[in-house]
């Protein structure tokens, strides 16, 4: 990281410097293409304005921004150039007596240098789907292993508007200052497979702008607390992914933690089978993690169990948990929440919980085999994933499932591992089923491990029960196993 950390600063000098050599103003201005060498599609443009004035800029004549500071230096980040193009930027300078000046400038980017996958645009009906961007967590993989990172942001038009070249695998998120936070792109050497060393922030330009460590590594999940904190999934030397700890905003250091094995039941059994489960002491596996400020609680997500469990952030005092009523010792079958209406179906390994406005349970479910146990499994071929919506009772300790998608697709869109769903502020539902699991031949299978498995994504917008956005990400060659997987998509804007 201290590499990284001395790379940026010799770039940042490099990039002032040549700036202070030339006179650059508003008509002719210092523009740097991909100055931080992760972002290609994102440029860096300085000048020093005639007279004070605020800026607005218009990129391809679909992306305003207007920076409303009066000033005469200006550094003005360009987001949303598109691949192989000559960029139109357009660029109004209002100044103090009123008057403007309009300046128009080209900036060519070149293909890039990564093979990008082509998205098939399925459906876009542009009058029902929310504001901004679809940002994805995507990768390029042989099987299951990810042989390259493309985390990317698109526009409605399915066509690629951002892109980070960094090294990340899950964590990709927008916090309330605008930057973003990833994976650091080191790994910490622990259980065998990707575990980031902590985490970085990021600028939308690839400028790091702060590091946060952990000890025994970061995978899956952080989360931004409204103090400013982060919740981390993390473990300790000899177990996995079953420690969550809150790091310190300013200081960087854990000042809170929860041990999983004191809130939940290391001896129950997995619900997935054991060959797919990569270590022996992998008998959690937290995914995903939801702060509900209104209860002080904090909603986690466990994949192996398949188990969403609610518990008070100071107390650690359970409120409730979701989970099939199999295997639960007596200390703990009074939480889980008892299921009304006859279309309920509990969810499988699922991932990422999150609240409605009225403060419903919305989950991805992945539905790995439906059953603990063995003769009642599900198939690949038989099997579905979807997002689900349940309605919880915590004074009566009941649930209801008041809403799904998924299921009509049938095995279409099965993902056995991967997948996320967001609830959008207008009630709208992204869904990315970002892990769907195919042989080379494009039938469903449930084997993670397979090394004949192509990935393919599929990510839908859903309004009012109906989809209104729709693509899909795939690899055609039944020659390879080659194939892309998204671990999670969100909605976003660039600015």
């Amino acid at each position: 990281m201290e590499e990284l950390l001395k790379k940026q600063k010799d770039i940042e000098r490099n990039i002032e410097s040549k700036y202070l050599e030339g006179n650059y103003t508003e008509e002719n201005p210092f523009i740097v293409l991909n100055p931080f060498e992760t972002c290609p599609l994102s440029a860096l443009m300085k000048f020093k304005a005639k007279e004070e004035c605020s800026v607005t800029m218009f990129i391809e004549d679909d992306i305003e921004k207007e920076f409303k500071e009066l000033k005469k230096e200006h550094e003005i980040p360009i987001l949303g150039l598109m691949e192989d193009k000559e960029n139109c930027i357009r660029i109004i300078c209002n100044y103090k007596d009123n008057n403007k000046k309009e300046v128009i400038h080209y900036i060519k980017t070149s293909k890039l240098s990564i093979e990008y996958p082509s998205i098939e645009l399925i459906k876009c009906d542009e009058s029902g789907i929310y504001d901004g961007m679809i940002a994805m967590s995507l990768g390029k993989s042989e099987a299951v292993k990810t042989i390259e990172h493309l985390y990317s942001i698109i526009d409605n038009k399915a066509r690629l508007r951002w892109l980070y070249t960094g090294v990340s695998c899950h964590v990709f998120m927008k916090l309330k200052n605008g930057n973003l936070i990833v994976d650091a792109p080191i790994s910490s050497g622990i259980c065998g497979a990707y575990t980031a060393a902590g985490f970085i922030e990021i600028d939308m330009l690839g400028r790091i702008k702060n590091f946060f460590p952990i000890r025994f590594g970061l995978h899956h999940d952080v989360i931004e607390l409204t103090n400013g904190n982060f919740l981390a999934i993390t473990q300790r030397e000899n177990t996995k992914q079953d420690l969550l700890v809150e790091i310190d905003r300013k200081t960087k250091e854990v000042i809170n933690e929860w041990d999983f094995r004191k809130i939940l039941d290391f001896n129950r059994e997995t619900v997935i089978d054991k060959i797919s489960v990569n270590h022996p002491l992998d008998w959690l596996h937290l995914n995903s993690l939801v702060y509900d400020e209104e209860s002080n609680c904090i909603i986690a997500s466990s994949r192996n169990q398949s188990t969403v469990v609610k518990f008070n952030k100071d107390t650690s005092e359970i409120k409730w948990i979701l989970a099939p009523h199999y295997g639960w010792n007596n200390k703990l079958k009074k939480y889980l929440l008892n299921p009304i209406g006859d279309n309920f179906e509990f969810s499988y390994a699922q991932h990422t919980p999150s609240l409605t406005y009225n403060r419903n349970l919305v989950i991805f479910d992945n539905g790995n085999f439906r059953s603990y146990k063995l003769e009642d499994a599900v198939l690949a071929h038989n099997n579905y994933s979807r997002a689900v919506e349940y309605e919880i009772d915590e004074e009566n300790m009941t649930v209801k499932q008041v809403w799904q998608y998924g299921k009509e697709r049938g095995n279409e869109l099965y993902c056995a591992y991967l997948g996320a769903v967001r609830v959008l502020e207008n009630n709208n539902r992204l869904i990315c089923f970002g892990g769907i699991t195919k042989d080379i031949f494009g039938n469903p299978i449930d084997d993670m491990k397979s090394n004949r498995m192509k990935n393919q994504i599929t990510i839908i917008e859903i309004a009012n029960d109906k989809v209104v956005f729709e693509i899909k990400i795939k690899d055609t060659d039944i020659t390879k196993p080659i194939g892309y997987k998204c671990y999670r998509a969100e909605k976003i804007n660039l600015y």
